[in-house]
């Protein structure tokens, strides 16, 4: 890492060497200062950052292998906080979401226009500066509080307020909870309601009081758990009497004599997982002995009478999981050390499966115990398998479509544009519409690959707000919209606002085709000797298409209706397969992607008739806020 006001040394990740070579002459020519390193993909990134120290990361996101988000959830595993640029040609809400989840320090989408190297090199120098005076900041806090982060006690500082600003990690060991979730809280976090008082005639008598405080008081871990723990405060003052800071000095004294509490609930799970039938629970100890309750030796395929020695027991496991979980077992019965692993298991009959194993020592035991359950997960390592089977090839199709499709698109575009300024041709124009059939095509399969497959994360949303923002967002001008609704419904904003511009763009294409042609037909009449003639009237009469949306009676749901010609009956059952249209522009994929969004959240999605004749797009199983 560079000093302030040193070179900066800049790593480049593209694929495309020469667009890498290009970029790198343009930020040297805005920043002489700048030294430049250039990687083809994400591992040999990584490998120069072997060897070579950077002081900012510059990454593009359509890589082979590794893409930009995987690069830079790899460098943030040793380079927490080295500044990186997601740096990238292809840019959306979802791209940006994930690379701000992974820890980037700044988002640029390229372009064609030259002047966004200057933005660029802006960005690396501000990144840059801020990193080089932040670990200058750092480095002094912690040579001045080095002797608080050694401490064998737990420290707390707080504010004037009693508020937590600063705590050590024995702290968070004692009391169970991190760092963040402490600072900004008071000592209320961790005493317990009937020590209140108490801890409040404390604080009382310290704020009044120089030096320091003695006590000892009930507090209460993260989970729950009781504790007794001694306390050293004390008042810092300034020379003519400020506070400065409050500081503690803690240490749990709690005698854990809790086991038969453990007992207890121990026993109240071997009941349950007799009841429950899916479950098994077992127990062994350091003689060896193990015991198997009736669910474990079903799983197991075993007699009744079967009672295994601990070497027997872990027989029972795939040869490549057995050390595994005897590393385990003895981790635990050794160390006191809990685990909960998912493993393969051999039955007596020679069936696979895939079970999830769960142990800990009893503490307060004669001798050391370890008691535990095991569950049959194979229908559910079943469906994981087939999910990341369908995951992969939706993400590896997703990614040709993006990556080897997107590219060449985006040379030809480039193309054309220096053709169009070169020369005036009515062939380039139609060149140009097909390149933006072929954007719109590219963009529909990659929502339909990759928008449908994920969790989605809901929360309440007004539908008529919702509704007019997409009405505005597809920008037309042949149509009105109308919200019959008031309902807040409980969806991904993201993708319902996806649901709803699809829906509104269905219905302006087909019902617009519909009023112009019946327009062209009532504008004409028959004029005197046979001949046809315009009519004005028809001419100035409004011919866009009307879009409704409202509350489904006596049903959990909303539709999206118009007065255009419908949908027939014997196509309802394929309007929403992929590659369905009758728009001569249409992709086929609109409404198709409706489909998935609905399933996504559970929702049904149908077309019948509306008032008018329209189509009318209903969406029920959906949750209302009330």
């Amino acid at each position: 890492m560079g000093e302030a006001g040193s070179a900066i040394r800049v790593l480049h990740v593209d694929d495309d060497r020469q667009y890498a070579e290009t970029t790198a002459a343009f930020l040297k020519r805005e920043r002489t200062a700048f030294d430049i390193e250039t990687a083809t993909s994400a591992a040999a990134g990584l490998r120069l950052l072997e060897t070579e120290s950077v002081d900012c990361i510059v990454s593009d996101y359509e890589m082979p292998g590794e893409n930009g988000i995987d690069f830079l959830e790899s460098v943030r595993e040793d380079y927490p906080d080295l500044p990186f640029i997601l740096y990238t040609g292809r840019g959306s809400e979802e791209i940006a979401g994930d690379a701000i989840s992974a820890g980037v320090t700044d988002y640029l989408q390229k372009t064609s226009d030259t002047s966004h190297y200057a933005l660029l090199a802006n960005r690396i120098v501000n990144a840059v500066e801020q990193y080089r005076s932040q670990r200058a900041l750092e480095a002094s806090k912690d040579r001045l509080s080095l002797f608080i982060d050694q401490s064998p006690l737990g420290f707390v500082e707080y504010n004037q307020d009693f508020e937590i600003v600063r705590v050590n990690d024995t702290l968070t060991e004692i009391f169970g909870y991190t760092e963040e979730e402490l600072v900004g809280e008071t000592w209320e976090v961790f005493v317990s309601e009937e020590s209140y008082d108490h801890v409040d005639a404390v604080t009382s008598a310290l704020s009044e009081a120089s030096g320091g405080y003695h006590s000892v008081n009930e507090n209460v871990r993260k989970g729950g758990e009781r504790i007794m723990v001694e306390w050293h405060n004390r008042l810092v003052t300034d020379d003519s009497g400020g506070v400065v800071t409050i500081f503690s000095h803690c240490q749990d004294v709690t005698d854990r004599i809790e086991h038969e509490q453990n007992l207890a609930q121990l026993r109240d799970f071997f009941a349950e997982a007799e009841e429950l039938g899916d479950l098994g629970a077992w127990e062994f100890d350091e003689t060896g002995t193990l015991t198997w309750t009736a669910g474990t030796r079903r799983i197991h395929e075993v007699d009744d009478d079967f009672d295994p020695t601990i070497e027997e027991g872990l027989s029972f496991y795939h040869p490549e999981d057995r050390e595994m979980v005897s590393d385990a077992v003895d981790a635990a019965l050794e160390d006191g050390e809990p685990y909960d692993i998912e493993t393969r298991l051999i039955t007596a009959t020679g069936d696979r499966r895939w079970v999830r194993t769960h142990g800990k020592r009893v503490e307060g035991a004669e001798k050391r115990t370890v008691r535990g359950f095991i569950q049959d997960i194979t229908e559910q390592k079943e469906r994981e398998r087939r999910l990341r089977v369908q995951n992969e090839r939706l993400e590896s199709f997703a990614s040709v479509v993006s990556h080897d499709l997107q590219g060449p698109l985006t040379v030809a575009q480039g193309h054309l544009e220096l053709a169009q300024q070169a020369v005036t041709n009515d062939h380039l124009d139609s060149i140009d519409s097909a390149h933006e059939r072929m954007q719109t095509l590219i963009d529909d399969i990659l929502t339909l690959a990759r928008d449908g497959r994920e969790a989605t994360t809901t929360e309440p949303v007004s539908l008529q707000t919702a509704a007019s923002a997409c009405w505005e967002t597809i920008g037309t001008e042949n149509g009105s919209l109308v919200t019959d609704t008031d309902s807040v419904v409980v969806a991904d904003p993201r993708r319902l606002q996806r649901l709803l511009e699809n829906l509104f763009r269905n219905c302006v294409a087909h019902g617009s085709e519909s009023s112009l042609s019946q327009m062209h037909e009532n504008s004409m009449e028959q004029g005197s000797g046979g001949s046809l003639r315009q009519s004005d009237e028809t001419v100035e009469s409004d011919t866009g298409v009307t879009v409704t949306v409202g509350d489904i009676d006596d049903a959990s749901g909303f539709y999206v209706a118009d007065d255009g010609p419908g949908v027939p009956e014997d196509e309802r059952d394929t309007v929403f397969e992929a590659g369905y249209s009758t728009a001569p522009e249409g992709t086929g994929f609109g409404l198709a992607i409706v489909a998935d969004i609905a399933a996504v959240h559970g929702w049904d999605v149908s077309v019948t008739d509306s008032e008018s004749g329209g189509a009318r797009f209903e969406i029920t199983g959906v949750d209302r806020e009330t």
